[in-house]
C-alpha cells in the first residue's frame, strides 16, 4: 500500500473581537500596545509563551507620569497552567517595556479557544507641581486556542490503474477529528474522478476506506504523481486544506475506447438505455459488440449491443431496453467487446462506467390544529414527509409559504435528515393566519433531500387550504337570552312549588 503523510498548516484563529478589546485597551498612563503568542494554536501537551508589551506613552511635556510598582494578577482557565503573579516594577514617561508568561496546556484538555485574565495594577503620580499618587487598574483577556489537528495518510488498495479503474482510497487519521472532508483532483491532473468532482467524507477519525474511480485515459503510460486536494474542518470548526500527491503507476488498456452514455437508467425499473462508443484508437474495429456480464444489469429483448464498424476517431450509438437493480450512482459494469481487426476475432474484458439514477420521490401530508383555520388564529400545521423510493433519502428538509399564513417559528425551513425507504417523519410550523378574508388560498410545500447517487433533488407541490372567518363573540348572544328565559318560564310554571294562602277572617 502506497502512504502518504500529509501535514497540517496552522490557521489564525483570533476573531475581530479580540483585536478591539486590545485596541480598547489604551489608557492615559497605560498603554498596552501589542501582545503576541509563540503559535497561532497550541495542542494538547504543548507548551507556549504570551509576550505582552506595555508602555507609559509621554503626551505633553507638562503631564509627564511615572508608572510604578506596575504588577500582573494572572487568572488561567483550567487546563492551561501559568504563573498567578508577575512584577513589573517601573515605567519612566515614554518607556516601554516586554513581559513574558510562559504557560503550559495540559495533556487531557478539549480543543477550544481559552481566555486568560490579565489584571494589571500600579501607581502613577501626579503631573510635576501637583503632588500625590494614584493608584490604577487595567484588565487584559488573552484568547489561547488549543486544538488537536488531524493528522491524517492516504493510502490505495493498487498501485497499478488503466483507464476507468475503481480504486478504494484509505484515510487514516491519528490526530484530532476531522469534519465534513472533501477529497478532489485539480483540473490540470491527467488523471480524474470518474462520473464526479468531488468525494465527500462527513467525519475522518481513525481509518475510513471510500470507493473512488479514476479516469486515466488521458494520461501516459508509465508512474506519475497523482495531486488530491483534501480540505476539512477541524475541532474548532476551523476550514482547512492540503495538497498530496499519490503516485500510481499508468497502463492504458489494448482497446481505446470510450463509453458515453447518453440516456439516463432508473434504479429498478425498465429504462432505455443509449450508449455511445467512440474509437480513439488507430486501427478499424469491424462488427463491435458490446455484451454485460453482470446478472445486475440485463438487456430485456437482446443479448448484446450491436455498434458495426467503427473506424480510427469514429463514434456509434446503440440502444436497448435495460433492467438494473445496481445502486444509485456511477457503477463499473463487468462487460465483454468482441471485434474483428485485420480478419482475427478478438475479444477483451472492460468495465462500462453507467450511471444510475435514483428512483427517490417523496409523498406530502398536511394536518392542522386546531380545525378549521381561521381568521386572525393561530395554528400549528403538521408536514407528514415519506420516502416512497427504494433507497434512503439524507439531509431532508421542509418549507412552507402562503399568502394566507405569517411563520411564528425563527425559521420557515424545518429540518428532518435521513429517511429510509418507506420511512417517513413529521415536522411542525407555528403560524398565525393574516388573510383578510375567508376564502380559498394556495400553500407551497418544498422538500429539499439528496439521494443515494447524491444528487440534490427538490420536491414542491401546491396545495389549496380554506380560510374561514373568525366567530364573533356576540353572535349568540340573543340565542343565549332565549335559552335562559325559556328556562326560567319552565322553572316557574313546572317546577315551582304552589304557595297555600291562608285567609281569616277578623
Amino acid at each position: 500500500m502506497a502512504n502518504i503523510s500529509i501535514g497540517v498548516s496552522m490557521v489564525n484563529l483570533r476573531s475581530v473581537l479580540l483585536v478591539l478589546v486590545l485596541a480598547g485597551f489604551c489608557f492615559a498612563g497605560l498603554s498596552v500596545p501589542n501582545w503576541t503568542l509563540s503559535a497561532e494554536s497550541f495542542k494538547p501537551g504543548s507548551s507556549g509563551v504570551v509576550t505582552i508589551e506595555l508602555s507609559n506613552p509621554l503626551v505633553t511635556d507638562s503631564d509627564v507620569k511615572i508608572l510604578s510598582s506596575v504588577d500582573m494578577a494572572i487568572t488561567p482557565p483550567p487546563g492551561i497552567s501559568m504563573v498567578g503573579k508577575q512584577f513589573v516594577g517601573d515605567i519612566e514617561p515614554g518607556g516601554s517595556t516586554k513581559v513574558s508568561l510562559p504557560f503550559k496546556v495540559a495533556q487531557n484538555i478539549t480543543s477550544s479557544i481559552y481566555s486568560v485574565e490579565i489584571k494589571i495594577t500600579g501607581i502613577s503620580d501626579n503631573p510635576s507641581g501637583l503632588g500625590g499618587f494614584n493608584s490604577f487598574s487595567r484588565r487584559l483577556i488573552i484568547p489561547i486556542s488549543v486544538v488537536n489537528e488531524p493528522i491524517l495518510t492516504l493510502g490505495t488498495d493498487k498501485q497499478l490503474i488503466g483507464g476507468i479503474d475503481s480504486v478504494i482510497l484509505t484515510i487514516t487519521n491519528n490526530g484530532g477529528k476531522a469534519t465534513n472532508l472533501r477529497i478532489t483532483i485539480p483540473n490540470s491532473s491527467s488523471v480524474a474522478l470518474y462520473g464526479i468532482n468531488e468525494k465527500f467524507l462527513p467525519i475522518a477519525s481513525g481509518t475510513s476506506a471510500v470507493n473512488i474511480t479514476l479516469d486515466s485515459r488521458g494520461s501516459d503510460d508509465g508512474p506519475t504523481d497523482i495531486p488530491f486536494n483534501i480540505s476539512y474542518e477541524n475541532e474548532l470548526g476551523v476550514s482547512k486544506s492540503q495538497s498530496s500527491n499519490l503516485r500510481m503507476t499508468i497502463r492504458n488498456q489494448k482497446l481505446d475506447l470510450k463509453f458515453i452514455q447518453q440516456s439516463s437508467i432508473l434504479s429498478k425499473k425498465e429504462s432505455s438505455l443509449t450508449l455511445e462508443i467512440k474509437n480513439s484508437g488507430s486501427e478499424t474495429l469491424k462488427d463491435l459488440r458490446l455484451s454485460f456480464q453482470n446478472s445486475s444489469t440485463r438487456f430485456k429483448d437482446v443479448s448484446e449491443l450491436k455498434f458495426g464498424d467503427l473506424g480510427p476517431g469514429q463514434s456509434m450509438s446503440a440502444s436497448a431496453v435495460l433492467f438494473s437493480d445496481l445502486p444509485p450512482g456511477v457503477n463499473l459494469v463487468d462487460s465483454k467487446i468482441t471485434w474483428i481487426e485485420k480478419d482475427v476475432q478478438k475479444e477483451e474484458s472492460v468495465k462500462v462506467p453507467l450511471t444510475i439514477t435514483s428512483d427517490a420521490d417523496v409523498g406530502i401530508y398536511l394536518e392542522a390544529k386546531p380545525l378549521p383555520l381561521t381568521l386572525g388564529s393561530e395554528h400549528t400545521i403538521s408536514v407528514l414527509v415519506s420516502n416512497l423510493g427504494s433507497y434512503r433519502i439524507d439531509n431532508v428538509d421542509v418549507s412552507i409559504s402562503s399568502p394566507a399564513l405569517r411563520s411564528l417559528d425563527i425559521s420557515n425551513v424545518q429540518y428532518i435528515g435521513g429517511l429510509q425507504n418507506d420511512d417517513f417523519s413529521t415536522v411542525q410550523f407555528v403560524t398565525n393566519v393574516n388573510a383578510t378574508t375567508g376564502g380559498t388560498y394556495p400553500i407551497e410545500i418544498t422538500i429539499h433531500y439528496r439521494d443515494q447517487s447524491g444528487e440534490w433533488r427538490t420536491k414542491v407541490v401546491e396545495q389549496n387550504i380554506t380560510i374561514y372567518p373568525a366567530a364573533k363573540g356576540d353572535d349568540n348572544l340573543p340565542l343565549v337570552i332565549g335559552l335562559v328565559m325559556v328556562a326560567v318560564g319552565v322553572w316557574y310554571f313546572k317546577f315551582r312549588k304552589p304557595v297555600s294562602l291562608k285567609l281569616t277572617g277578623k
